[in-house]
This record gives structure tokens, sequence and C-alpha cells, in this order.
């Protein structure tokens, strides 16, 4: 198992780089895209559609993405809104209100929980700090998650959120915020792009903890859906990982916020 998460990781790293460092904005739009309906497709399996309905579910979130991704403050406002439901809901999980349970309210939720990442990577790449400013908020969820990691399974005592993710603890999640923060401010003095952006270090640090406790918030949420529907991994597409939403569940609850953080500091520059 462990050979094989290294093997397809060791694909998929430059595959992702690639995109990012070597597409154009219209064709990284495109690679955006085959995410989104990909992950659409997992995502009806929370909803319980058949074959058929899992593709049709996951290209209408790529013609969503295609014919809306102009519309950024609609579905950035989407967005705040769905991960603030999704706070309420894992922290009293089991316990559900049975209008969350029902499909077609499923369905509507992993519009909003998915376009708008899209639409944020987008956005981001538009920017001439494109390259940094995604690799940066790949590095703040994947230091948030490592830090989480180690520090919890070293110390970790008290459990975070026992019934959404037993695995978790408090410890591991000040220890992810923690390496988050250090990780992200020797970005801002090291990479040039975003060095010179003229943000002081101490709002830097803000949005940096902020992307990593909504980082957290994505991944509880995943699991959650993946417990109510009964699944380990929200499919096999990628062997020894699980699927695009177990890989990128973190991202799409930071990218939108992280677009907008910092839209708006550039704005204030």
């Amino acid at each position: 198992m462990l050979r094989t998460r290294i093997l397809t990781a060791l694909i998929i790293a430059p595959a992702a780089l690639a995109a990012i460092f070597l597409l154009s904005v219209e064709d990284f739009r495109w690679f955006i895209l085959g995410l989104v309906v990909l992950s659409g497709w997992e995502w009806a399996n929370f909803i319980r559609l058949g074959t058929l309905g899992r593709w049709l579910y996951g290209f209408g979130l790529g013609v969503l993405l295609y014919t809306t991704g102009d519309l950024l403050q609609m579905w950035m406002a989407l967005a705040g809104l769905w991960w603030l439901i999704a706070l309420a809901l894992i922290l009293k999980f089991p316990e559900q209100p049975e209008f969350f349970k029902r499909r077609e309210i499923l369905a509507g939720l992993g519009v909003i929980a998915l376009v708008p990442c899209g639409v944020s990577l987008n956005v981001l790449k538009s920017t001439p700090q494109a390259e940094s400013l995604i690799v940066l908020l790949l590095m703040l969820i994947w230091s948030a998650d490592i830090g989480a990691y180690f520090v919890g399974r070293r110390f970790g005592q008290r459990k975070l959120l026992p019934a959404v993710s037993p695995g978790k603890s408090v410890e591991g999640l000040f220890g992810g915020l923690a390496v988050t923060l250090i990780v992200g401010l020797l970005l801002t003095v090291t990479v040039a792009p975003i060095a010179q952006m003229p943000v002081p270090a101490a709002l830097w640090g803000f949005v940096f903890v902020v992307i990593a406790l909504v980082s957290v918030l994505g991944d509880l949420t995943l699991s959650m859906f993946k417990r109510i529907r009964g699944i380990k991994d929200s499919s096999q597409l990628l062997p020894g990982h699980g699927g695009i939403l177990d890989r990128l569940d973190s991202l799409y609850s930071s990218a939108p916020l992280f677009a907008v953080l910092v839209t708006y500091l550039a704005g204030q520059a």
C-alpha cells in the first residue's frame, strides 16, 4: 500500500506542478474543469446516483463552471454560506436535520461545495503572481495537514471531533496551525513575487491561520459525508490515495477564501 501511494504521488505531484507552471490561463481552466467533473462524479456517490447519473452530475458541474466562471462574487458568497453550514453540521454530527439528507439538497450542496473552488483557482491563475500564489495555497494546506499529523501523533490527547474523524486531536490542530504559520511566513520572504506584495507580516500571518483552519473544515466535512455514506474513500481513482475529493477536500474549502483575501490584499496595495 505504501509503495502504491508513493508511486501515485510521484505521478500526480509533477502533473499538478506542470499544470500550475506550464499551462496557459485558458488551458489551466480546462485542467481545473476536468478536476471539478471528476470531483462531481465522486460527490454523486453521496447522492446515491447510478453510473450514468454520476457522470451526468459531474459534467453538469463542469458546464456550470464553464458558463458562470466569471460570476466570482456570487460563487464566493455561496461558498461562504455553504462552509458556515458545513461547520454547523460537523459540530452537531451525528445529529443532522433530515433536510440535509435529501438527495436534491445533497446535489445542491455539491454544486456550492465544488464549483467555487474551480472559480477561485482560475482567478488566482489570472493574477500577476499566479504560480506563486497557487503554490503558496497548496503549501499552507499541506503544512496544516502534515503538522497536525505529526504533532497529533506525538502529543495528541484530546480528540477534536471523534464522531467525524477519530484520528484528529486538538493538539494536532494547533500543531498544524503553528507549522502553517512558520511555512507561510518563510515563503513570504523567500518567494520573490509574494515578497514584493506590500502586505505586512502580521496580516499575512492572519491569512495563513485562517486558511489553515478552513482547510481542516474541508477535511472534516468530507469525512462526515463519507461516514454518512458508509465508505472509506470517495473513489479509487488514485491508487493508494482514494479519490480526487480525498486529496482535494481541504483545497475545496480554502481556495475560495484564499482568492477573496488575496484579491482584497492586491486591491489595497
